[in-house]
């Protein structure tokens, strides 16, 4: 059935509500709640092509993303984030909890090679996160805009300050890209504007070893050990974890899914939950690399026993190490 087709049967009140052609109203929340979920679905396929996110990561993003949008009464769905390499930039981010109207401050987005990089009138906040760089791209010129949500952090002493921000109007973003490009996805016409050179091509990168520690759904935290470690995610993306915080590199808090201060301190606060204080500072550097890293963005649960395994392994093979350099 066309547009043109549905139209007679749709009348929308000043309020916002809808009213069909046989008098059932649908309330303006209700109609509003809908349309981002169905915008929060094209997401998820646009962004499955654009990035090298697993679909289990990219479903419950966008089911966050979702829930998020609903929350705050976004009027397009939005999708919540943070800014990375934001360390160098803490005066900035100081001066921002100072400001009555900081809560979704609009911010400037700017391609320097490779980065897309955020501004606060003229000076750098931080830069997108990679891992969102090839869908955010191509919607930057179709009305993507980027809001200052949180400013994290205590910012005393050594505690560093971090951003939480908002990509708003994606689902409207979408919707003006597929009409410049025909509806289809496709590509514009000839003598169009190519917007989408401005895709980032997903790296190809070579199968990753076996998981040493198995990465298994929140939900298997309902069935375990009192002992297992469990991380989750609030609706602005801010991470969490079932163990105290022990704070070395990241103030601002722990994080996953990459290489960095937030996830060091999380494979830290991990081995010192549940292995004795020397191999914890010994190990947490590996265990980083080779487990926290790979951790997908929704979270999960570490299983206690194999953490402790791992840990064993791990003693092992730098005691071997250590035998044959002294050999």
């Amino acid at each position: 059935m066309t547009r043109s087709a549905l139209a007679p049967s749709l009348s929308v009140a000043r309020s916002g509500d809808v009213r069909t052609a046989a008098g059932t109203c649908i309330p303006s929340a209700e109609v509003r709640t809908r349309q981002i979920a169905r915008q929060a679905g094209l997401w998820r396929a646009f962004a499955s092509e654009r990035s090298q996110m697993q679909p289990g990561t990219l479903d419950t993003k966008a089911l966050d993303a979702c829930a998020f949008s609903v929350h705050h009464r976004a009027s397009s769905f939005a999708v919540p984030s943070k800014l990375v390499g934001t360390s160098r930039h803490q005066p900035l981010l100081r001066s921002l909890t100072r400001r009555p109207d900081g809560l979704w401050l609009a911010l400037d987005l700017d391609a320097r090679g490779d980065h897309l990089v955020a501004f606060h009138r003229g000076r750098v906040l931080g830069r997108v996160q990679p891992k969102h760089l090839g869908w955010v791209r191509p919607l930057v010129p179709f009305g993507l805009a980027l809001y200052l949500s949180r400013v994290t952090g205590r910012g005393e002493g050594r505690y560093r300050l971090g951003c939480n921000v908002v990509f708003g109007h994606v689902g409207a973003a979408l919707a003006r890209l597929a009409g410049a490009s025909g509806g289809d996805g496709a590509p514009p016409a000839s003598g169009a504007p190519d917007h989408l050179r401005l895709v980032v091509p997903g790296e190809t990168h070579p199968s990753p070893d076996p998981l040493p520690v198995q990465i298994l759904p929140e939900r298997e935290a309902l069935t375990g050990d009192a002992d297992d470690i469990v991380l989750w995610r609030t609706l602005e993306g801010e991470a969490h974890a079932s163990v105290p915080h022990v704070a070395r590199h990241s103030p601002t808090g722990i994080e996953w899914g990459y290489l960095g201060s937030g996830p060091a301190d999380l494979a830290l606060s991990v081995l010192s939950a549940l292995t004795d204080g020397e191999s914890a500072s010994s190990l947490y550097q590996r265990f980083k690399a080779e487990v926290i890293a790979r951790v997908p963005e929704a979270g999960g649960v570490l299983r206690a026993p194999e953490v402790r395994a791992w840990v064993a392994r791990a003693q092992e093979k730098t005691d071997a190490s250590d035998r044959g350099q002294a050999a």
